[in-house]
Formats: structure tokens, sequence, C-alpha cells
């Protein structure tokens, strides 16, 4: 039998040590001198399955199964490669064969409770999750996927347990570690968040963008012990073609169109299985009116809804119809509110993918834009697989999302040149002045709120930043603190985002030669009491290379003039672009150095800030006319239809 024959063997021998390539190569010169063995096709598709190609895998099992039609794993296997290709249907039908033949067969019950967790379909997740316990009373593999559907459900206590009861189960489960990391990220818990990343990488220094999460946790507590070489490692990585860092925490690291491009794509590539069939272009219907799809997490107090709400109150009714398809988690006063601005208002967080496409195609979506991007909450997986003809990236991430599913992204001519064009996998659509759009009314709490109430000394010139702390960089800290010692009787105001953060930050001023009392830390406040405070701030100091988005257009709109600096990226020149669409180019920097000197001059000379403020104050109403900037966006998607149709 050419099963038990030395080449048979030998292929395995490969196969065990991981040597797939070579395997392979014996297994299809076998399969072709041998088309009614069923072994061989079963380990020709298996080492196809294990390098990721997930067609080849199909199709060699299925001439395996064709041979053999009762051997369990051979359908488990097939499942996993068309779960891969986003095929779930077909995915669970073959766990089920699996299953009729062992019933017992515990990795099929796994992948099973597994892909319907990946539906939405709760209850049978749980099912067979309770079937595999039964199986595997002690598998740490099951507690691990059981704390992923608490993750999915919200029930983050009873996720923790679970992640905690697989790590005491197994010690060396990378997955696990991950996995517990990302939802203490999520409770923002960034200290313990770090030492899973650390313990995932001392199991597996090449686990998928663990190195990347460790980095961006580190950003959020301004730790930069280790930053230049963590940075240099992300370079490197990226440039080998290393799943090392995920899209969005690249931004506030890098200032490269060609590196964020590449990460992009490469990311792309592998977290979606483009299937042909979804990448034929949907037709248009002749709709009496065109209709607009908003796919988003943030229908709540978030800051993406925050300057998007006007649009959706704002769009001609007579000659649109609006929809919101929200797959968020959180629902409070702004999210009733905002739902009452839209034709409907679908709350599809339980819903599959193919669930929320079919859905869209009987409401006949022309335009579905993703609101989400590569950030929190996010279902790409709903436009990789074509939810509308035309698709849009809009707001909610900064930069291409390098995939071939989205077709265009809105920006301005400034933030995007035509110059970086070639950057973007998406075609680039102009809004005539900033891209970002803004409340026609900021609801400003009408507290009185003098420098006192927040701790800031009466007289001296603030200088402030109220973002992220990821956002900051060792580099514009450094100038900040330039700044200071330039400055007579000034102080930095910053945003208490956490305490290991903000330990971090005094301690790093101090080591720069700046008293702590020159640094004081806001604490959180209600949205409307958080504006409020902007206007106790003469001068705010943007962030490099990930800028300050809706948070410079809260300082603009306040009336507290903002100082950034320019890069090439879409994340660099978000606050460049508001400021130019104000006329306030002044205030808009090419370098470390001229940020510097412009602060310095913003707090000496008198003369000058009064006539920036008041520059700043006759041209705000650009940013909150709300109604032009609707109907701009809306000659987009008009010419888009037409285009189309």
């Amino acid at each position: 039998m050419i099963a038990r024959s030395e080449i048979f063997d030998k292929a395995k021998k490969y196969h065990q040590k991981g040597k797939l390539d070579q395997a392979i190569k014996i297994y299809e010169n076998l399969v072709t001198k041998n088309k009614k063995d069923h072994q061989i096709y079963f380990f020709l598709g298996t080492a196809h399955l294990q390098k990721k190609n997930y067609e080849k895998t199909v199709f060699y099992i299925e001439n395996a199964i064709k041979i053999k039609p009762d051997i369990p794993n051979y359908y488990n296997n097939i499942g996993i490669a068309l779960s891969n290709l986003s095929n779930s249907q077909k995915a669970i039908e073959n766990y089920l064969k699996a299953l009729k033949l062992n019933e017992k067969f515990l990795d099929a019950n796994i992948n099973l409770a597994i892909e319907y967790k990946k539906l939405l379909k709760i209850d049978e997740a749980i099912k067979y999750f309770k079937i595999s316990l039964k199986i595997s009373p002690n598998n740490s593999i099951v507690y691990n996927n059981i704390g992923n559907l608490f993750k999915t459900l919200g029930k983050n206590d009873d996720a923790m347990d679970s992640y905690n009861k697989a790590i005491e189960l197994n010690k060396n489960n990378a997955e696990t570690y991950n996995n517990k990391g990302e939802l203490l990220v999520s409770l923002k818990k960034f200290d313990e968040a770090i030492k899973m990343y650390q313990e995932v990488l001392k199991i597996n220094p090449d686990f998928p963008y663990v190195y990347g999460k460790l980095l961006h946790c580190k950003m959020h507590i301004c730790d930069w012990q280790s930053y230049k070489e963590d940075r240099e490692k992300i370079i490197f990585g990226i440039k080998n073609n290393l799943t090392i860092i995920e899209p969005f925490p690249l931004l506030s690291l890098l200032d490269d169109l060609e590196l964020q491009k590449r990460n992009a794509v490469l990311y792309s590539k592998s977290k979606f299985k483009v299937d042909k069939k979804y990448t034929k272009i949907k037709i248009i219907k002749s709709n009496e009116k065109i209709k607009i799809g908003y796919y988003g997490a943030e229908f709540y107090n978030h800051p993406v809804l925050q300057i998007t709400k006007d649009i959706f109150k704002n769009h001609d009714k007579s000659k649109f119809e609006i929809y919101a398809f929200y797959h968020g988690k959180i629902k409070d006063e702004l999210h009733y509110e905002v739902k009452n601005y839209f034709t409907k208002f679908y709350d599809v967080t339980k819903k599959s993918d193919s669930e929320i496409i079919k859905l869209s195609n009987e409401l006949s979506i022309d335009i579905a834009v993703n609101l989400t991007g590569y950030t929190a909450d996010s279902r790409n997986e709903i436009f990789l697989k074509r939810v509308a003809p035309i698709q849009i990236s809009y707001i909610g991430y900064s930069g291409t999302m390098g995939s071939k599913f989205m077709d265009y992204i809105i920006s301005d001519d400034f933030l995007i040149p035509k110059k970086n064009y070639k950057f973007y996998n998406e075609e680039v659509l102009n809004m005539p002045n900033s891209f970002l759009p803004s409340p026609e009314v900021l609801n400003i709490s009408k507290k009185d709120y003098k420098r006192d109430d927040l701790n800031i000394p009466k007289d001296c010139f603030v200088f402030g930043s109220f973002n992220n702390s990821y956002k900051i960089t060792p580099e514009i800290f450094y100038a900040w603190t330039e700044v200071l010692k330039r400055t007579d009787n000034s102080i930095l105001w910053l945003l208490n985002k956490n305490s290991t953060a903000t330990k971090n930050l005094r301690e790093e001023a101090k080591r720069c030669g700046i008293d702590n009392s020159r640094i004081i830390f806001a604490d959180k406040l209600t949205y409307m009491d958080h504006l409020k405070r902007f206007e106790n701030m003469d001068l705010f100091l943007d962030t490099f290379p990930y800028n300050a988005h809706v948070t410079a257009m809260e300082a603009l709109r306040t009336g507290v003039p903002t100082l950034t600096i320019i890069g090439e990226t879409f994340a660099s020149r978000v606050a460049g672009s508001l400021l130019s669409a104000l006329d306030l180019n002044y205030l808009i920097c090419n370098n470390i150095d001229s940020y510097i000197e412009v602060a310095c001059e913003m707090a000496s000379n008198k003369k000058t800030y009064k006539k920036i403020k008041l520059k700043l104050l006759n041209n705000i109403d650009i940013l909150s006319n709300s109604k032009k900037y609707t109907n701009d966006l809306e000659d987009i998607y008009t010419k888009l239809v037409l285009e189309k149709r």
C-alpha cells in the first residue's frame, strides 16, 4: 500500500517537522499516481490548511471524502478551511457531519460552538461548549473560547473568570493571554494588559500583532523606556511583511504613508479572505430616493456621533432615505436622540454578517458608509462581502484600510494632496472645505468655570492638550517641556487619562527640569462641562504624528487657537485641515522647531496672539455650518450614484 511506503513516510516526517513545502511536493507527486488513496488527499489538504491555503484544502479534502466518506476528521478539517473562507454555513454542515459520525469528537464540538458564536447564534454556541466540557471537563481551549463568547456578550466578569480558568489549566496557551489582554485593554487596565502581552511573547515571540498591542498599551501609560527600540522593531517588521502591528496603533507612531499602506494591506490580507463571488460589483437599482446606509459601532455619546449627528438630522429626506445599522454595545441619551433622525434605525448587534447583508439588500441600499473602519467593534466583513454597490470609508478610521472592498474615502484637498493618492487603496473624494464635520451647536455647559475651580493659576498662560495619552510621543512631550522652559509664567494642562500615565509624565517632566507645579492634570468631567473648561485654555498644543481630530474641532469651536504639526499621513493632517479651512495657516507648522517657536511667540507676544484669536472667532462659522456640509456630502453621494446607474 502506498500509505505505508517509504516515500509516504518521508512526506509525513517532513509534515511533522513543519517542513510543509517539502511535504506538499511529495504528496502532490503521490496523488497523481494514487488517485484513489484518500489518506494522501487528506494529508495534502491538511498541509495546505496549515499554510492557510484554504481553497486548496477544500479541494483536496473533498476528494478524500468522495473516496472515504466516513472519517470524522476529514469533515472537521474541511470545516476549518470553510470557516476561514467566511463560509460559515458550509463549515457548520461539515462539523455536524463529523459529529454524526462521532458525537464525542471534541474538536468538532469546539469548532461548531465557535462558528455559531461567529454567527451570533449564542444559544447554539453555548450548547456545544457545554457538550465540549462534558467530553473534556478541564480543557483550557474550551474555557478560552467560552471567555471569548462572554466577551462578545459584554459579560466581562464572566469572560475574565473563563480566561483565568483557561490559564490555570494551561499556562502555555498564548492565545488565552492575548484574549485576556484585549479584555483588559477594553477595561482600560493597561498595566495588567501589558503583563498579558508579555506572557504571549514569552510563549510565542511571533504571535500575530501582539508586539504592536504591547507597544500601544505602553503608549497609553506613557511608558517610553524602550520606545525607540520598539518603534524600530515595528518598522523592521512591516518592511519584512510581518504581522507585527494592527493599522490603528501604527497611526500614532509613524508619519510614513508607504509603511502605513503596506501594513494596512498586509493586515487586510491576513484578516479577510476574499472570495471571487464577493468582488462582483452590485448593480445600483433605480430607487426613487438615494438610499444611504451608515454602519457603525459609535451611535452613542462618542466623538464620531458627536460630529456626525447633524448630518443625519440635516439630510434632505425628500431626496435621500438614510438608514443606521448599529453594531455597538452602548445605548445612552444621545443614542436614543439620534435614532429619530433616520428613515429607519436598525440594531444589528446580534445579527450575523449574512443577516445584515440580506437586510441591506432588501432595503436596496445604494451607498454603505463605514463609520468604524479598523477601530473597536468593527464589522468589516460585511463590506468584504459587499453590503452595497458603493462602499465608503468615512470618519471612523484615519487612513487607508488597504483593502479591495472599500471603494472610496472622504477627504479634502489639504488632508490628502494629490501626490499622496497612490498611498490609498480607496479612491479619494474631496469635500470643498475640511472633511471633518462639526455640529451647528455645541452642547456646552452653562457653568461659569473660573481658573481656581480647575486648579489653574489665575494669571498664567495656559498651554493645553486634551488628546488621548497614547498620542503623546516622547518627541512631542520634550517639545512641550522646551516651550515651558522658554516661556515665563506658563503651565501645561493635560488630561488625567490614567494614573500611571500621569505619574510617568510627571517623572519625565522632572527629568527635563520642569517643576511639577507647571503641569496640571484635568480630571474627567461630563462632556458638556469638558467643553466649557476649554475656555480657560490659551493655546491648544497638538500631538504628532496623530493629531487631535474631534478634540481640535472642540478647541477651535470654543475659541482656543490650536497649534499643530502636519506630516504626510491622514492622521497627521486633520488639525491642519481645520486650520486651513479657517485661514489660520500661521498655526500650521512643518516641524518640531517651528512648532516650539510659534508656541513661544503666541505666549510672549500679546499682539500676535490677539490677532490670531480674533481671526479664529471671526471665521469659526465656516466649521459650524452643518447644513452646507451635509449638502456638500450629498452632492458627492448623488454624483456617485448617477455615475453607477
